[in-house]
């Protein structure tokens, strides 16, 4: 039996370029790492209002995600720490 290595899109040792979608997807990452969506889904089951720094770090991260996504070209190291938020103080 022989085996074939079958390149797929992208080359070796080549990523394709980032796009809006890639940031987004890495803002959803920081957002549920944030704990947000516990703090959401406990606000709708009790009305119990989401802790200010919470939202407000989670309204941050959005920002970032929007105005990342609107550079031409992204940058490659876009999931960088230094262009995002953090909930240290």
């Amino acid at each position: 039996m022989r085996f074939k290595v079958i390149d797929g899109g992208a080359r070796s040792g080549e990523q394709a370029a980032p796009s809006d979608r890639h940031v987004r997807q890495e803002a959803e990452r920081r957002i549920r790492a944030s704990g947000y969506p516990a703090w959401h889904a406990r606000s709708l089951a009790t009305g119990a209002a989401i802790p200010r720094s919470v939202a407000y770090l989670k309204l941050q991260i959005e920002f970032v995600a929007q105005t990342l996504g609107r550079l031409d070209p992204i940058p490659a190291d876009y999931r960088r720490d230094d262009y995002w938020p953090s909930a240290d103080p």
